[in-house]
């Protein structure tokens, strides 16, 4: 369905590359991700976007927090940075050249009710999802296994998450989850 080919690379985005995009693989207390589903499109898409230092003084936790309450009403804690994917060309940015795209993983500590992303006017849905079936459900390819196994080993390790994999993937009721 979708694949792209931006390169993961785990550790820090090098000097002098510009950081342009924040996502995050963000995990519900059950082990599973959120993955929100452009309806226009029906592209498959990792919380997050675009960093706007204007909104968020160039602080890629901050763009993921704000960009995540936009478009999903879903509150997070515990942001982990895990590593970037390059992407040479910078097309969503008109061709601007090279750029870092940052992930992020986090715990989810609040889901709304869905509202339209004030950006694009649309209610995306939500979805969650064991992170290695969503990946193999849009075909996001091996790269996004590697963010995969990262997100996941630190959800394991440092919060305690179980995680199953072969739990089933759900909508999230438009009127959110309640605790």
């Amino acid at each position: 369905m979708f694949r792209n080919q931006w390169p993961w690379h785990p550790d820090r985005v090098p000097d002098g590359l510009p950081l342009r995009q924040s996502w995050g693989w963000l995990f519900a207390p059950d082990g599973r991700c959120l993955v929100l589903i452009d309806t226009e499109d029906w592209l498959p898409l990792l919380p997050g976007g675009t960093i706007e230092p204007d909104l968020d003084g160039a602080d890629p936790v901050a763009s993921l927090a704000r960009r995540v309450l936009e478009e999903s009403q879903v509150s997070f804690a515990d942001p982990h940075y895990l590593g970037y994917v390059y992407d040479a060309q910078g097309a969503v940015y008109g061709g601007t050249g090279p750029c870092a795209r940052a992930r992020f993983t986090a715990r989810i500590t609040r889901i709304g009710p869905a509202a339209p992303d004030p950006t694009s006017g649309q209610t995306l849905l939500r979805l969650l999802a064991p992170a290695h079936q969503m990946v193999e459900q849009f075909d996001w390819g091996e790269q996004a296994h590697q963010q995969a196994d990262a997100a996941e080993r630190f959800a394991r390790d440092d919060w305690g998450l179980r995680l199953s994999p072969e739990a089933t993937i759900t909508q999230v009721p438009l009127t959110g989850v309640s605790e």
